[in-house]
């Protein structure tokens, strides 16, 4: 049997998943309740543990030519591709069904749309059997995939994203939690999918829907099982993080990919070799562009530069030159950049760290091409090399990012310019370590990167074969004692053209040292952009709750008010709590007679009373909510022990307060214990409390011989 430590790796950590999902469907079996979202969520796992069976034996199988062999590759790949498509239909259909089970109708265009995909997948699917129009073996019994795989893909990722958005359509039915992991799900097989178009090597598409997976099970546990949501704290700030964590495990396993490929290849194979020192360039090029090109898009993006384009356009350029100055200075000193910028594309304003630099001309300025051409070509970013005005006329590489507003309108350009002194050092380390020549040049030839400052823009190279060249894998051609490896960067739009000068030498150790320094200082460029980000969005989410919580608070009492409490018993109804809830409704006796005898400031007085002896007796078993001028309710969850203890602790209160104007408090009570009237609307409820309430308040004139009124 052929088979690599790497591919029995991979094959021993697909079983074991496939055990893992098996266990879990038997958790899901005794610890849930047979709805069939429940029914659903096992055949996801059941789908998942079969994907990883087949996929381990795709791994064990592949390479081999024996009549076994080829018959279990084949069918392997056809059923994990078979059980990709089941596992979207499972998904759209348990979560209609989930929705279903907490009373909301979902639209069923979603699962339309899914189902139409599915079908049209499965048809390629079953089209490729025949022709190997998506997938195909070569005479080494290996996968390669083709022109197919790519629509197959594309209309799997349609299916992922109108799942996702059938979750956000209706999150504000479940709990966040719940929302975050069905979201998770729907999207990390997304960024898994798009790695897998460039890597082979470790299925990642697999492990990220079993990760996502086990995440949509925990939070369903939680959701079936009653326990008590936990207050979110700083939600954006969880995701941001969550999205950092997907950024670097991707990369991770990128790097790691690399250095076990590199550590399994011969260094007398020179093709080999030499593909290997290229990728290696590759992905230091990528990860020097990666930084710039993350700040600029964060630039691009942030709200505050967009309002200052459209007051430079409204206004004029000037209103805003010290605002926008400030903010590229702090982008400036904040990552290292001696050139940062921003042109508002109506006043045409140039702007610096330095305030407006110049008027963009692209008639008559040459300087000013670039934009010409930038607003030609429409792009979101690219690259563009160019002398820096504002820095003593230095080469520089420029990011330019498009920015627009919140309805897709374009408003101008910002971005950062990388020293091009930098990236010829880069390529500078790389040539003298591995004896290369490297060149990143348009698709005219044209050199835009070279170590030889003098070559930059003014000399070209061999062209006529580009349109041969692919961005998956590097074009290989020996030419004699050296060999030239050609590669499209559709990141960057440009090739990369390297030569190695002596093809059949190779320094592993190197080489994965390299790599790893490479891949730890994008880690930290990503983090010091995504804690920027951060720091904005606590100060945002910060002042929003601060906001929420003044909306939802009664000034003299300081008791929640009446539109917190709509909100919440909107939410006891939505969440099925209602079971657990004890309605407590209550008014104070006596305040118009207060009001009459005293003022005011005695009918004030009651009221503070009232809500500080509330809070004291109820507080820990809810909420209290002043609904109207002496009318208050609380919604609680407690024991029937637990509402007597209270009750009794209530009226001991009231009982010894005494306040400067009235020396007594007495509070009407209406009780109502929900669980006592299970088939009972929340509604009906609730008027039941103010019935009791009412009813309370007759019996204490009665019994007292008060009256309502001052006579």
């Amino acid at each position: 049997m052929n088979i690599t430590n790497l591919e029995m790796t991979q094959a021993t950590v697909e079983i074991f998943g496939a055990f893992i999902c098996l266990m879990l469907v038997v958790i899901i079996n005794i610890s849930l309740h047979e709805g069939k979202s429940c029914k659903l969520l096992k055949w996801m796992f059941l789908s998942v543990s079969g994907m990883f069976i087949f996929e381990a034996c795709a791994y064990i199988f592949r390479g081999n030519v024996d009549i076994l062999s080829l018959y279990m590759t084949r069918v392997s790949n056809f059923v994990v591709f078979m059980l990709n498509i089941a596992l979207i239909s499972l998904f759209v259909h348990y979560l209609y069904f989930f929705l279903q089970e907490k009373g909301v109708k979902a639209n069923r265009i979603y699962k339309i749309i899914v189902d139409i995909c599915v079908h049209f997948a499965v048809l390629i699917l079953f089209v490729n059997q025949f022709t190997g129009w998506m997938y195909y073996f070569d005479e080494n019994n290996c996968y390669h995939r083709n022109i197919g795989w790519y629509v197959y893909t594309l209309l799997i990722l349609v299916c992922i994203i109108t799942s996702s958005l059938m979750c956000i359509t209706y999150r504000k039915s479940i709990r966040k939690t719940t929302f975050v992991s069905l979201l998770l799900y729907a999207y990390m097989p997304v960024i898994a999918i798009i790695i897998q178009i460039f890597i082979y090597g470790i299925s990642i598409t697999n492990i990220g829907i079993f990760a996502a997976l086990i995440m949509m099970l925990i939070t369903y546990l939680k959701e079936w099982s009653g326990l008590k949501e936990r207050q979110e704290k700083e939600r954006k700030t969880i995701e941001i993080v969550v999205l950092f964590v997907i950024m670097a495990l991707s990369m991770s396993a990128s790097v790691v990919s690399c250095i076990i490929s590199i550590e399994r290849i011969s260094v007398n194979n020179s093709e080999s070799n030499s593909k290997i020192i290229a990728h290696m360039v590759d992905s230091g090029i990528q990860n020097e562009f990666l930084r710039p090109i993350m700040v600029s898009e964060t630039m691009s993006k942030d709200y505050s530069l967009k309002e200052f384009m459209k007051e430079s356009n409204n206004n004029s350029p000037e209103s805003v030159e010290e605002e926008v100055a400030s903010y590229l200075d702090s982008i400036r000193t904040g990552f290292g950049y001696n050139m940062v910028f921003a042109v508002c594309d109506a006043s045409r304003a140039y702007y610096t760290y330095n305030g407006i630099s110049k008027f963009v001309d692209i008639e008559n300025d040459e300087h000013d091409i670039w934009y010409k051409n930038y607003l030609e070509e429409r792009k979101h970013y690219d690259l563009d090399v160019d002398t820096d005005e504002a820095n003593n006329w230095d080469v520089s590489v420029f990011v330019n990012t498009e920015i627009k507003d919140e309805n897709g309108r374009y408003l101008g350009a910002c971005g950062v310019g990388v020293e091009m002194v930098e990236l010829q050092e880069l390529l500078r380390n790389y040539e003298e370590t591995y004896n290369l020549k490297i060149d990143l040049i348009n698709a005219d030839g044209l050199i835009q990167v070279d170590s030889d400052g003098q070559r930059i823009e003014r000399d070209y190279l061999d062209n006529t074969y580009l349109k041969n060249v692919g961005s998956n894998e590097f074009t290989y051609e020996r030419q004699g004692q050296t060999s030239r490896m050609t590669k499209y960067m559709s990141d960057l739009d440009w090739y990369l053209v390297i030569e190695d000068r002596n093809p059949e030498k190779i320094s592993v150790m190197e080489i994965t040292i390299s790599s790893i320094i490479i891949f730890l200082i994008g880690i930290m460029m990503m983090g010091i952009v995504f804690a920027i980000i951060g720091i904005r969005e606590r100060k945002a989410s910060r002042e929003i709750a601060e906001r929420r919580k003044t909306s939802l608070t009664d000034d003299m009492t300081g008791l929640l008010n009446r539109r917190a409490y709509e909100e919440d018993s909107a939410s006891i109804v939505e969440s099925g709590s209602v079971g657990k809830t004890t309605v407590v409704m209550m008014d104070v006796n006596g305040l118009k007679v207060a009001n009459d005898t005293y003022g005011h400031v005695a009918g004030d007085e009651l009221i503070i009373g009232a809500a500080k002896c509330m809070r004291t007796a109820m507080g820990e078993y809810g909420k209290v909510y002043r609904i109207g001028g002496d009318e208050f309710v609380a919604l609680l969850e407690c024991t029937d022990e637990q509402v007597e203890d209270m009750i009794n602790t209530f009226e001991h209160i009231t009982d010894t307060w005494k306040g400067s104007y009235e020396f007594s408090l007495s509070v009407s009570k209406g009780i109502v214990v929900c669980r006592q009237y299970p088939d009972m609307a929340f509604e009906d409820i609730k008027k039941m409390a103010d019935q009791r309430m009412y009813d309370d308040k007759e019996a204490y004139y009665k019994r007292t011989g008060k009256t309502r009124r001052k006579l």
